[in-house]
C-alpha cells in the first residue's frame, strides 16, 4: 500500500486468499485461492476463483488501484496478499477437508461426561453449533478452521466452530481460561473440573483460527506401549481428551489382526498359521510391520498363539472407537498392507518376489502385493468404513534397502530440482499408493518418517523418487523427531521436496516415566518451520507411550492455535492455576523451576548432544538400572540441577496443604519419583564401583531403601500402579483362567523384560528395560530383585578377591525376571492394588529425607 492508500503490490496475476465472501451463485469462497484479473468491459480489477460458479464476476466492480484508504482497509478483511512469494496464496496442501466433520450433539455429550452434568444442564449452559465460517477473519489466518466464543442473548455461552474438534477445543478454551479447569490423561491426574454456580461470561467475541489444518496424535507402537489393555471406557476418555485438546487426526490401529486373518485366509493361510505368526497381545505393533513374529506364542507357562477371542474382541472395539471418533469429527488413519506376510506364503506362492530368509516381506512390484492389498482394504472398509487416510511405512523392497545406494554424480546439489529421482524408489512408492487408490481413489497416505533419519545427502535421489511418486496432495510425511532431529530443513532446506509434512515431536521412547521435554523448543521451532517452508501441514506428537509429562503435552496441543512464540513464564503460571483450579504462589513457583530445569531448552539440548536424542529421551536411573548392563540400562548423568527439581517438590508440598486435587496428587508423586530416581544414581554408582563386600553391602542397603521409599510413594497415585495395568489386561479374559495367565504375563513382561523371560534360561532378554516403568510393584518387586542379585553376587566374589561374575549375575537376573513376571495374582511378591490416601504425608516425609538442602550429599 502506498502513502496515498493505493495498492502497490496487488497486480494482475497475483494469487490471493479470499475470505468472508460468496460468489454470485451463492457458493462460499472462504479460503479459496483467487487470481487478480482485469475486467474487459471497464478495466477494473477483480478476483477470479476457479471451480466456483459465478466466481469470475466477483468484486469486479471495485476499482482496487484507485480505491480510497478506507475502501482498501475494508478490502483487507476480504483478501490477504503478500509481497513475498512464500506468503502468496497456495491451494490446500492436502486433498482433504477437515471442516464440517462431527456433530454438536457429540461434543455436547463430551461436555456432559467431563463436567459431570446431564445433557439438559449442558444445553442450558452452552449453545453449541458447527458452522461454515466464523464471523471475522484476521489477517494471520491461514486455514478455514476456527471457533468463535460469545455471550448469547439468552445468557448461555455460545460456541460456534467449523468442526467437532474446533468446537470441543473452543469449549475447552473457555473452561480453561474462564473457569480454571484443565484436561489431561486419566493416568496423569485426569480432568480438574469444578462446575461454577453460574457460568462466567465471555466478555465480548473471541475468534481463533488454526495456524495449520492438522493436529495429529499417536504412533504405531503407542498401541502396544499404552493402549493394549484399553476398554471402550478408556478409549472414550482418551477421545474426549483428544477433541478437547483440538486433535483432529489420529492413527487408529486397534483390531487389525482380524482383518488380516480374514484376508490371509483367502490366500490359503489357515487360522492356526496366522495366530502363531502374529505376536502376542502386548507385542502386536511389531508383528504388524517390524519383522518380529511369534513373540509370546511358545515360551512356557502363560504363552500361547494369539487367541481368536482377542482378535474378534479388538475388532469389535475398533468399531466402537471409529464410530465415536467420526461423531466427534476426529479423522482416523487406518492401517494399510505393507508387504508383511506369514512365511507360509513362500510355499503357497513360490514364484512371488518374497524375501528368502527371516521375516517374509513381499515386494510391492509383485502382482501378489496388489491382490492382497485389494482384498485387505475391501474387507477393512466393509467392516469399519473409512475416512480415506491410510498409514503404511517401509521401502516396499526388502531385497535392497536405500542405505545400499549411493548417488555421487552432480553432488552437492544446489537446488532441489537438480536432484535426480531414483527410478526404483519411484516405482515402489507408486505401486504402494496405487494399491491403495485402486480401492479408495480418495486415499491419502500418511507415512511415519522415522526411517528417513540419519540419511546422507547421497540418498536424496531415493527420497525424491519416493515422495514424488504419489499424486500431489495425497502423501503426508510425519516428521517425527523435530524436537531433536528435524528432517524438513536438511540439505539446503530440500526437506521432503515440497511434500506436505506434519511438524511432530516423538518425545517418549517405550513409555518411560521420566520428566523431560524442551518447552522453549516447542515455543520457537514450530514457528521457525512455519516461516521457512510452505509445506507445514500440521503439528503433532508421536510418543511411543503416553501417561507422562502433562505439562509438556498441554503446551504442545495448543501450538496450532498460537500465532507465534509466547511468554512462557506467564503461560506456566496460567497453566498451574488451571491444573489445580486455584491460584497458588508456591505451585506457580514450582513449575517456574521446572520450566528452567527438566523442561528447559538448554538443559534438554545438552542431554541430546551428549547422549544423542534417542537416549536423551529415555528414562534410566538407579531405580531401574541394571548392574553390569551398560547401554540403555546405565543411569543418565542428570542434565539439570537436581536442586531445582527438589525445590519444586518442596514448593508443591506447601501448595498441597490447601487441598490435594487429583491433578496435584499425580504431580506430587511424579516430582518425588523424579528426585528419588536421581538420588538413587549415587547409591547405584557406589554399589557397582565398590571393591569390598562391606562397600557393596552399605551402598546396596542405601539403594534398596530408596527403592522401598519410591515404591511407597508410587503406591499413592493410581497412575503409577502396575497392578492397575495388570487388572486391565486380565479383564479381557472374561473369567477364563488360562487367558488370564496369558494376558498377565504379557502385561508384566513388556514393561520389564520386554519379550517373555523363558524358563531355565540364564540369559537376560535382548530388549530388557527398553520400556521400563517406574511403577509401584515393579520398583518394589522386579527392580529390587535385580539389585539384590548384584549385591549377593558382588559380596560373594569380592569377598573371594575375584571380579564380579557377570555370567552368574545374568543367570540370577534371568531367574528373578522369570519369577516376577510369572507371579500370577501377585502371590509371591504382593503389590499395592489401590492408591493409598495419605499422599501428602508420604510426600512430605520423603521430601524431608531426600529433598532438603542437607540432602545435597546424596544428589548427583
Amino acid at each position: 500500500m502506498g502513502d496515498d492508500g493505493r495498492s502497490s503490490d496487488l497486480q494482475v496475476g497475483s494469487r490471493v486468499f479470499v475470505h468472508g465472501l460468496a460468489s454470485e451463485a451463492g457458493s462460499p469462497l472462504n479460503f479459496r485461492c483467487g487470481e487478480v484479473v482485469k475486467a474487459q468491459e471497464d478495466g477494473r480489477l477483480g478476483v477470479r476463483v476457479t471451480g466456483v460458479e459465478g466466481a469470475p464476476k466477483l468484486i469486479k466492480r471495485m476499482n482496487l488501484l484507485s480505491a480510497s484508504p478506507e475502501v482498501m482497509q475494508m478490502f483487507r478483511a476480504l483478501i490477504l496478499w503478500s509481497l513475498a512469494a512464500a506468503g502468496t496464496c497456495e491451494e490446500a496442501l492436502v486433498a482433504y477437508t477437515f471442516a464440517g466433520r462431527g456433530s454438536s450433539d457429540a461434543i455436547q455429550a463430551v461436555l456432559s461426561r467431563v463436567l459431570g452434568l446431564n445433557p439438559t444442564e449442558v444445553v442450558k449452559a452452552f449453545d453449541l453449533k458447527i458452522v461454515a465460517n466464523c464471523s471475522r477473519v484476521p489477517p494471520s489466518a491461514r486455514t478455514e478452521l476456527c471457533f468463535e466464543l460469545s455471550d448469547a442473548e439468552d445468557g448461555r455461552i455460545r460456541i460456534a466452530a467449523t468442526s467437532g474438534p474446533e468446537l470441543a477445543y473452543g469449549a475447552s478454551w473457555y473452561l480453561r481460561t474462564r473457569c480454571n479447569m484443565s484436561f489431561s490423561w486419566n493416568r496423569t491426574g485426569g480432568n480438574q473440573v469444578s462446575v461454577p454456580k453460574s457460568w462466567p461470561g465471555v466478555g465480548g467475541k473471541i475468534i481463533k483460527y488454526r495456524k495449520v489444518p492438522m493436529s495429529y496424535f499417536n504412533n504405531v507402537v503407542t498401541f502396544s506401549y499404552s493402549y493394549t489393555w484399553y476398554s471402550f471406557k478408556d478409549w472414550e476418555a482418551w477421545l474426549d481428551w483428544a477433541v478437547l485438546s483440538g486433535v483432529n487426526l489420529v492413527i487408529a490401529y486397534t483390531g487389525q489382526e482380524e482383518i488380516y486373518r480374514k484376508t490371509f485366509n483367502t490366500f490359503g493361510v489357515n487360522n492356526s498359521e496366522f495366530a502363531s505368526w502374529s505376536n502376542g497381545a502386548a507385542w502386536l505393533a511389531w508383528s504388524r510391520g517390524q519383522s518380529m513374529h511369534g513373540i509370546g506364542s511358545s515360551c512356557g507357562d502363560g504363552c500361547m498363539p494369539l487367541p481368536f477371542s482377542w482378535m474378534t474382541g479388538q475388532w469389535e472395539l475398533q468399531k466402537e472407537i471409529l464410530r465415536r471418533s467420526r461423531s466427534l469429527g476426529l479423522v482416523s488413519v487406518l492401517p494399510s498392507f505393507q508387504g508383511n506376510i506369514p512365511p507360509i506364503f513362500r510355499q503357497l506362492y513360490p514364484q512371488a518376489n518374497i524375501s528368502k530368509t527371516g521375516a517374509a516381506w513381499l515386494d510391492d512390484l509383485d502382482p501378489l502385493f496388489g491382490k492382497i492389498q485389494q482384498r485387505y482394504m475391501e474387507i477393512m472398509i466393509k467392516d469399519w468404513g473409512t475416512d480415506h487416510w491410510y498409514e503404511t511405512d517401509g521401502y516396499f523392497n526388502q531385497n535392497q534397502g536405500p542405505w545400499a545406494r549411493s548417488h555421487t554424480e552432480g553432488r552437492p546439489w544446489q537446488r532441489s530440482e537438480d536432484v535426480p529421482a531414483d527410478p526404483d524408489a519411484y516405482a515402489h512408492a507408486q505401486a504402494a499408493y496405487q494399491s491403495m487408490s485402486k480401492v479408495d481413489p480418495e486415499a491419502v497416505w500418511l507415512y511415519q518418517g522415522w526411517i528417513w533419519r540419519d540419511w546422507g545427502e547421497d540418498k536424496l535421489p531415493f527420497m525424491k523418487g519416493f515422495v514424488s511418486a504419489v499424486p500431489p496432495k495425497h502423501f503426508v510425511m510425519l516428521d517425527m523427531f523435530d524436537e531433536a532431529d528435524p528432517e524438513w530443513n536438511k540439505f539446503n532446506n530440500f526437506g521432503y521436496f515440497g511434500t506436505p509434512f506434519i511438524w511432530s515431536v516423538l518425545h517418549n521412547f517405550g513409555g518411560n516415566t521420566g520428566m523431560w521435554g524442551s518447552i522453549p523448543t516447542l515455543n520457537s521451532e514450530f514457528s521457525d518451520a512455519f516461516q521457512h517452508t510452505a509445506s507445514v501441514a500440521g503439528t503433532g506428537a508421536a510418543p511411543e507411550g503416553i501417561d507422562q509429562n502433562p505439562f509438556y503435552y498441554s503446551f504442545l496441543t495448543d501450538l496450532p492455535w498460537q500465532t507465534g512464540p509466547i511468554d512462557l513464564q506467564q503461560w506456566a503460571a496460567t497453566w498451574t492455576q488451571q491444573r489445580y483450579g486455584r491460584s497458588s504462589v508456591d505451585a506457580e513457583e514450582a513449575f517456574r523451576l521446572l520450566l528452567g530445569s527438566v523442561y528447559g531448552n538448554e538443559t534438554n539440548s545438552r542431554a541430546i548432544r551428549s547422549r544423542g536424542g534417542f537416549l536423551a529421551e529415555k528414562n534410566a536411573d538407579g531405580l531401574t538400572a541394571l548392574a553390569m548392563g551398560g547401554g540403555e540400562a546405565t543411569p543418565h548423568e542428570s542434565w539439570y540441577k537436581l536442586s531445582d527439581v527438589a525445590q519444586a517438590w518442596g514448593k508443591l508440598n506447601t501448595a498441597a496443604k490447601a487441598g490435594v486435587p487429583e491433578t496435584m496428587r499425580y504431580d506430587l508423586v511424579n516430582l518425588g519419583r523424579e528426585v528419588l530416581g536421581k538420588v538413587s544414581n549415587r547409591f547405584f554408582a557406589q554399589m557397582v564401583n565398590a571393591t569390598t563386600p562391606s562397600e557393596v553391602s552399605a551402598a546396596g542397603r542405601n539403594l534398596l531403601a530408596v527403592l522401598a521409599d519410591a515404591d511407597r510413594l508410587l503406591c499413592s497415585d493410581h497412575g503409577f500402579l502396575a497392578s492397575a495395568r495388570i487388572r486391565s489386561a486380565k479383564s479381557w479374559a472374561e473369567g477364563n483362567a488360562t487367558l488370564e495367565r496369558y494376558l498377565e504375563l504379557a502385561a508384566r513382561s513388556l514393561t520389564t523384560v520386554w519379550t517373555p523371560q523363558e524358563p531355565n534360561s540364564s540369559s537376560i532378554t535382548t530388549l530388557c528395560d527398553y520400556a521400563n516403568r517406574q511403577w509401584a510393584g515393579q520398583v518394589g518387586g522386579f527392580y529390587t530383585l535385580r539389585h539384590k542379585c548384584y549385591i549377593r553376587q558382588a559380596m560373594e566374589d569380592l569377598g573371594s578377591k575375584r571380579p564380579v561374575n557377570k555370567t552368574a549375575f545374568d543367570a540370577c537376573v534371568a531367574a528373578a525376571s522369570y519369577d516376577w513376571t510369572h507371579d500370577f495374582g501377585s502371590a509371591k511378591y504382593p503389590m499395592c492394588e489401590e492408591p493409598t490416601s495419605d499422599v501428602l504425608a508420604i510426600s512430605q516425609e520423603l521430601f524431608e529425607k531426600y529433598g532438603r538442602p542437607q540432602s545435597e550429599s546424596i544428589w548427583v
